[in-house]
This record gives C-alpha cells, sequence and structure tokens, in this order.
C-alpha cells in the first residue's frame, strides 16, 4: 500500500469514530413493530380466561408479549378498518368509535378487569395491559375515555386507543402482554356482552419501545 493510500485509510477511519461518538439517536428506540387483526368480537374482558358466558361471550382479545421494563411507551403508527356492533351492519365506524346506541359506553368492570366510559363514543378500539396472569377482583378503577389517565393505564386497566394518532402511552413497568378488543355491553351500559353480533374488524400497526432521553 502506498502513502497516499496509507493516508486516505487513517482519515477515513479517523472520521467514522468521530461520526460515531457524537451520533445520538432520537425517537423511539429498543422495540420492535408489531400488527395484529382485531376482530370486532373480541372481547378485553376474556384476556388470560377462557370464560366466555361469564364474560360476555365474543372472542379472546388478540395480544403481544414482551419483556418487562421500565420506561417502555406505546405507540401506534397505523390502525385501519370499520367496525359494526350489530350483525346488519347498520352503522360502521373506525376505531375512534361511533353513536350507536346513543353514543354513551358505560362499560362495567368484570373478571379483575376495568371497565370504561365515554360520553359520546361507542364501539372504540381499547387496549388492556396485564403480567400475563388473569384479573382478580375487584380489579382496577375504570378509565374516563376522554381523561389524561388513559396514557397513564395501570395493569389490568382498560384504557382508550381509538387510531392512536399523536398518542404516547406509558407502559406499566411490569407489564408483560398487551391485549387489544373492545368494550362492549347490551346498550354499551352494564356488565360486558353483546359481542357475538359484532362485525368487521381492525389492524393495528404499534411498536413498544423505550423512550430515548
Amino acid at each position: 500500500m502506498n502513502l497516499r493510500a496509507t493516508l486516505f485509510l487513517l482519515l477515513s477511519l479517523t472520521l467514522l469514530t468521530v461520526l460515531n461518538c457524537n451520533f445520538k439517536p432520537t425517537g423511539q428506540t429498543g422495540g420492535p413493530n408489531f400488527t395484529l387483526k382485531i376482530n370486532a368480537k373480541a372481547n378485553v374482558f376474556r384476556a388470560g380466561t377462557g370464560e366466555a358466558d361469564a364474560l360476555g361471550g365474543g372472542e379472546p382479545a388478540p395480544f403481544v408479549n414482551f419483556g418487562a421494563r421500565a420506561g417502555y411507551v406505546l405507540t401506534f403508527s397505523k390502525v385501519y378498518g370499520r367496525v359494526s356492533c350489530c350483525g346488519g351492519g347498520e352503522e360502521f365506524n373506525d376505531a375512534d368509535g361511533g353513536t350507536f346506541a346513543g353514543g354513551v359506553t358505560d362499560v362495567e368492570s368484570a373478571g379483575g378487569i376495568s371497565g370504561i366510559t365515554h360520553a359520546t363514543k361507542t364501539m372504540f378500539l381499547v387496549g388492556l395491559f396485564t403480567d400475563g396472569r388473569a384479573g382478580t377482583e375487584p380489579g382496577p378503577a375504570r378509565l374516563d375515555a376522554t381523561s389524561p389517565g388513559n396514557l397513564r393505564p395501570q395493569l389490568f386497566q382498560t384504557f382508550f386507543i381509538g387510531t392512536g394518532e399523536g398518542k404516547v402511552f406509558q407502559v406499566p413497568p411490569t407489564a408483560t402482554r398487551l391485549y387489544l378488543g373492545f368494550a362492549d355491553a347490551s346498550g354499551f351500559t352494564g356488565p360486558p356482552g353483546s359481542y357475538d353480533d359484532n362485525v368487521g374488524d381492525l389492524t393495528a400497526t404499534f411498536s413498544i419501545s423505550s423512550k430515548s432521553k
């Protein structure tokens, strides 16, 4: 190797070292993207159990597993599709919910999993963090879907996601599983139920990762 080639190689290595030392990643790091398809019959109250009749019927909500870690956040890059709360499909809505049955959600807690309320929307996408165990009574308090608490849910506390656009959810430090589904009831009021006549589905792409400093 001649002198010119040697000097060029040394200069290139020095430049790479400087760039690597000064590079600081931004945004979300440390976790993969997940994609789940959520059938309109996905019953969030059946998370971790098979008690269909006692918890309102429908199908068990789909879920993803991840390692527990303090500082994780949940973000959504895309949620699409349409769902209806009745077999005839008279009214379809996206993940943010619609106004069927008067547009009021007041679903009670069940199976150690909290219910949820919303004053103006029904049939919206919800999430639930667990540590892999089934819920135990009485479970955490219900959240108002429009409250800031939705961005900081506890384990076994149903929270509003909708399309997830612009939202950053704090993941409980001991959580290892995220379920996605719906909070349904007769007229969206009272004990969970009325899942079996729901139609349609949603698809959600999201990330569970550590928030860079």
